[in-house]
């Protein structure tokens, strides 16, 4: 008997066979026989908009492309498979629990495919499936997907309802692929899996979730089943074909995802034949009807569809101190905003807000926006969460275009706390693409800010700040990103920033503007600057910074000076920071490497490149005050350094000798014996001055590709 069991042979070194693992208990509806289910009242409709004639595509087989089998690999894991944290990009709809993945993990598309990338791992000793989506691996060994979901095989619980899992309809995915040990089984017992080009703004059930910006009940919805009719003939097709064939008939197939219109998802799998499968193709459009399956639902939490089967509801979130707005739906935490929504709209799914600033009036504590790709307006947020519940707006390619208001910012956070911006592009805006002022606990992270008038982010007076994986580019009249004014813990990671008028990330203490001027405990790393300064200043701008770190960044051909630290409008000098791991290139017409001045004291500075094109600047530019406790060491130099701002230079062993500094440094007579400078590779070569070179600093131990360091280290940001 092979209904609702799958016997799995796991490929490892004792060659020791899983557990057996249901696939869902038997009364789960991917399981149901829907011989005699009833066609939907929209069949017709809904086929007319995959389009007439539409042939079924086999979206799995055999190698046949670039030595590659098409389909959703499975790897199947048990207690020893070692599991990982992964980082995910909607992190409000993923289970965040550690997700085993094999060493060599098998992903859709293969390891450099640009597709959907899913990973399938499936625990035959715990009989758990884990899915993930858009997934890769850093190298430094962290694992990133843009969502992740756990499903028990023995349970009926859907997710949360409007939840995503790796698949648009918040469904599972190896329960519907076509899977080559069933097929040699002889029968397939499930639904199948397939997509659609286009679908519309709604799901039904089992689905979950829907993946689409039209509001048009003409097109199909997530989660809908379509059936093979009795009456199409299959008698001739392949053995293979006449299986797969059979179980449309009786279970049919189940719209999960946004697609090829009616591929059909499987495994790869060698055994395939695939000009047998091809037999599959002579079904088209006509041969199906979609089915209601809405008389087995028994509840719209559970995918069960045994009456008798209790469902175990969670208990109601509570309402204390919680204030309800009449559009806004009760007890919900996750709100849409879309193009084709309504700010009369109670901001669910189905009925979605129409604006931004509609949405952040609203928002409170715990609350996600998710903004559907679309143009929108400038808004504004003035309301605070939690340490506990952050408020978050979240989208995959919202485009604020300044143009479209007055505001001086495109979005503009002030007086508020515990507050998150992900996923936006603004530009054109009057002043900056992203302000936050007066504020703590605030995290800006995956935007993109490009052509505004003078930041693309703007910080004043904002402490326990995070700006990362940001692009900030081509400010018209200052800096990419701004921080500025007293404030203290500040992290500033994995941007890119080119191309503005002045500093591509500035700090600025500015005691002018209150406070005490000065900049504590930030951290600035794994950032690539690159093409700015026009305007002057430098490349990293740090005025009134103390106690803080700059590593792992790259730099190169910036205009003015690569990294500054100096006293202008700060309360005082740049000082006590660690200056490590950085690699700097100044072009032809650039200035200084590095720059410390006006009481800009008790700097260390190693392990860095500062390397220059130009004809007689080169790599630091101090003054006689900022030389006071400098610590300079094991850093690879083009030799020229100055103590009076350029007027005269000094060779390395001048340089070592006047300041006691850089006696284990390297000099540097060819940028391109380094690296391969002209594609901007800057991984050391294996002979260079920069390989082995370096000194091992415990709190530097993984370099800006975040990979970890190994002894000896290399000099500069990226290790061998």
């Amino acid at each position: 008997m092979f209904k609702n069991i799958i016997k799995i042979i796991i490929l490892i070194s004792c060659n020791t066979q899983a557990n057996n693992c249901s696939i869902f208990p038997e009364s789960n509806i991917w399981n149901q026989d829907i011989t005699n289910a009833p066609v939907h009242k929209s069949s017709v409709t809904w086929l007319n908009a995959i389009g007439k004639g539409v042939k079924v595509h086999p979206d799995f087989g055999s190698k046949r492309y670039k030595n590659r089998a098409a389909g959703i690999p499975v790897n199947y894991t048990n207690n020893n498979t070692k599991k990982h944290a992964v980082l995910f990009k909607y992190k409000s709809e993923s289970d965040l629990v550690e997700y085993p993945i094999p060493v060599r993990a098998k992903i859709e598309g293969g390891a450099n495919g640009d597709g959907d990338r899913h990973i399938i791992s499936f625990d035959t000793d715990q009989c758990i499936l884990y899915e993930l989506f858009h997934v890769y691996q850093r190298e430094s060994g962290q694992w990133t997907a843009g969502s992740g979901a756990v499903f028990n095989l023995n349970s009926n619980n859907l997710r949360p309802d409007k939840w995503t899992s790796a698949d648009a309809a918040g469904l599972p995915i190896f329960p519907g692929l076509v899977r080559y040990d069933e097929v040699e089984s002889g029968a397939i017992n499930h639904a199948l899996r397939f997509t659609a080009r286009t679908t519309n703004r709604e799901y039904l059930w089992p689905a979950r979730h829907f993946a689409s910006r039209h509001n048009n009940p003409n097109l199909p919805p997530m989660g809908m089943r379509l059936r093979l009719k009795q009456s199409v003939d299959i008698s001739s097709f392949s053995p293979q074909a006449k299986i797969i064939a059979t179980a449309l008939k009786k279970y049919g197939m189940i719209l999960a995802d946004n697609g090829g219109p009616l591929f059909i998802s499987g495994e790869p799998n060698e055994n395939w034949s695939n000009w047998g499968l091809k037999d599959l193709k002579k079904l088209v459009t006509n041969d199906f009807e979609a089915i209601d399956t809405g008389s087995l639902q028994v509840h719209p939490d559970s995918a069960t569809t045994d009456p008798l089967e209790l469902y175990e509801k969670d208990p109601s979130p509570t309402t204390k101190n919680r204030k309800y707005y009449k559009n806004k739906a009760k007890y919900y935490t996750n709100f849409y905003v879309s193009p084709y929504g309504h700010d009369s709209y109670d901001g669910t799914n189905e009925r979605p807000w129409k604006t931004l600033q509609h949405a952040a009036n609203l928002a409170a504590p715990g609350d996600t926006i998710n903004v559907e790709k679309g143009n929108y307006s400038p808004f504004k947020i003035s309301v605070s969460g939690t340490k506990n519940k952050p408020i978050t707006f979240s989208s995959d390619g919202a485009v604020i275009d300044a143009f479209q208001g007055n505001t001086r910012d495109g979005i503009e956070i002030k007086n508020a706390k515990h507050i998150t911006i992900r996923g936006f592009e603004v530009h054109h805006a009057n002043r900056a693409g992203i302000s936050a002022i007066t504020c703590s606990d605030i995290t800006l992270e995956w935007n993109k800010l490009v052509k505004n008038q003078h930041w693309g982010i703007f910080t004043g007076f904002c402490s326990n700040l995070t700006i990362n994986n940001n692009i900030a580019s081509e400010s018209v009249k200052e800096h990419g990103i701004y921080v500025s004014n007293t404030s203290e813990n500040i992290t500033v990671h994995n941007n890119i920033t080119f191309s503005n008028h002045a500093a591509g990330i500035q700090l600025n203490g500015d005691k002018n503007m209150g406070g005490i001027g000065i900049i504590t405990n930030a951290h600035i790393y794994n950032n690539l600057i690159y093409y700015n300064g026009k305007a002057g200043g430098a490349a990293l701008n740090m005025d009134g910074v103390q106690y803080s770190k700059v590593y792992n960044n790259i730099l190169y051909d910036n205009y003015a000076t690569g990294i500054g630290l100096f006293k202008g409008d700060g309360g005082d000098g740049s000082k006590y920071n660690q200056v490590i791991h950085n690699t700097i290139v100044m072009p032809k017409d650039g200035r200084w490497c590095a720059l410390f001045k006006v009481n800009s004291s008790f700097n260390k500075f190693k392990n860095n490149v500062c390397v220059s094109y130009h004809s007689y600047r080169g790599a630091i530019s101090i003054d006689e005050s900022s030389l006071i406790g400098f610590e300079s060491n094991y850093n690879a130099f083009t030799t020229r350094f100055t103590l009076n701002g350029g007027e005269s230079v000094m060779s390395l062993k001048e340089w070592q000798s006047y300041t006691q500094n850089d006696k284990n440094s390297q000099t540097v007579e060819s940028i391109d014996k380094l690296f391969n400078y002209i594609f901007k590779d800057f991984k050391p070569y294996i002979d260079s001055p920069l390989s082995n070179n370096g000194v091992w600093l415990e709190k530097f131990t993984t370099d800006y590709n975040q990979k970890l360091r190994t002894k000896p280290v290399d000099i500069g940001a990226i290790n061998q």
